[in-house]
């Protein structure tokens, strides 16, 4: 079955009884794809709008893509924290209904800033204020601990760093210079693990272009949850400033847009962390050199997946994301020497 469509006539029949007044026929559209969870804009003949979110076609990874995992953790935020997700609405395991397993949510309309195109839609003092609205998120997120939500089942709550270092150094195959920083990278890594101050619930893939704001700059929703677990905080801090106003060879790699004026700078973003939370960030930098670690060494699976024939791309874009992964090995490295 396509994942580009959705059957829509036996997602309303099932639909139907779970949300009063809704009107058939419904349509739907894909917004986003690729290789995350599919999300669908559904829409009522009364112009009602839900998302709908799905696994992708082709799952790679084993246990990913879970979005009854995705479901209850938003659920759980909405209920028991001040972080802003959208309200879900249900959830089917039924496969026989859509194709897969699937959650409905409400829609939640605004802005989501993917590069300098789309932050440009922001005047500076909205900027501004988005900047400090998503760490306000994270420190609202970092908060309470996984069992204050009702969490303390997902994954474990010591070690997340080990388990992560272990994970991804298994992904590293084949002999290049890539592979060569990335291994070095990892005996650094391994070596200098620092303490795990406090166990939270981890966002995964925090970022700007992981929320959605409203023109003033407000967050609505934090989207994206199907990496959550609990773990070490710091480690969605350092995702999060890695991918902030980077500079120099970086900068050529990660998305553009909080380089804009207005935005506040990492420093600010910093220290409003550290207030909110109370944490040590004496080893920032070692969370920030490990979050690139992490994306080369995701960005090269990518590559070779594509240069396998696993995912349509052009030789360009395979040698472009291999690159890519380079920039951001020597980029975690330099971090560590800091």
């Amino acid at each position: 079955m396509s994942t580009a469509t959705l059957p829509v006539d036996r997602l309303a029949s099932w639909l139907e009884p779970r949300v009063p007044d809704l009107e058939l026929p419904l349509t739907s559209t894909l917004i986003a794809g690729g290789r995350s969870n599919l999300t669908y804009r559904v829409s009522d003949a009364a112009g009602h709008r839900f998302a709908l979110r799905r696994p992708p076609g082709l799952i790679e990874v084993e246990g990913a893509h879970d979005v009854a995992r995705e479901f209850r953790i938003q659920q759980a935020l909405s209920r028991r924290s001040g972080v802003r997700v959208a309200a879900q609405i249900a959830f089917c395991e039924d496969e026989n209904v859509i194709g897969a397993p699937f959650s409905v949510m409400e829609f939640v309309d605004g802005s989501i800033v993917r590069d300098a195109a789309s932050a440009a839609t922001l005047d500076e003092r909205a900027r501004r204020g988005a900047g400090h609205a998503l760490v306000g998120e994270l420190v609202e997120l970092h908060r309470p601990s996984p069992a204050e939500l009702g969490l303390a089942d997902l994954g474990r709550p010591e070690g997340y760093l080990s388990r992560q270092l272990r994970r991804w150094s298994a992904q590293i195959h084949g002999e290049s210079a890539t592979t060569t920083l990335l291994t070095e990278g990892h005996l650094r890594l391994t070596h200098r693990l620092p303490r795990q101050q406090r166990t939270a619930l981890l966002h995964g893939d925090f970022r700007l272009d992981n929320v959605i704001l409203s023109r003033a700059g407000d967050v609505r929703a934090v989207l994206d949850w199907e990496l959550s677990t609990q773990g070490d905080p710091l480690a969605d801090l350092g995702w999060l400033l890695l991918y902030w106003q980077p500079e120099d060879r970086p900068a050529k790699v990660l998305p553009r847009g909080s380089e804009l004026p207005g935005f506040p700078t990492a420093a600010e973003l910093t220290a409003r962390y550290a207030t909110g939370t109370g944490l040590d960030l004496t080893e920032l930098p070692y969370y920030i050199a490990f979050a690139a670690w992490r994306l080369a060494v995701i960005t090269l699976g990518v590559a070779a997946r594509y240069r396998g024939g696993g995912r349509a791309g052009s030789d360009l874009a395979v040698d472009e994301l291999t690159a890519d992964a380079g920039v951001l090995a020597e980029h975690a490295l330099t971090l560590l020497d800091a």
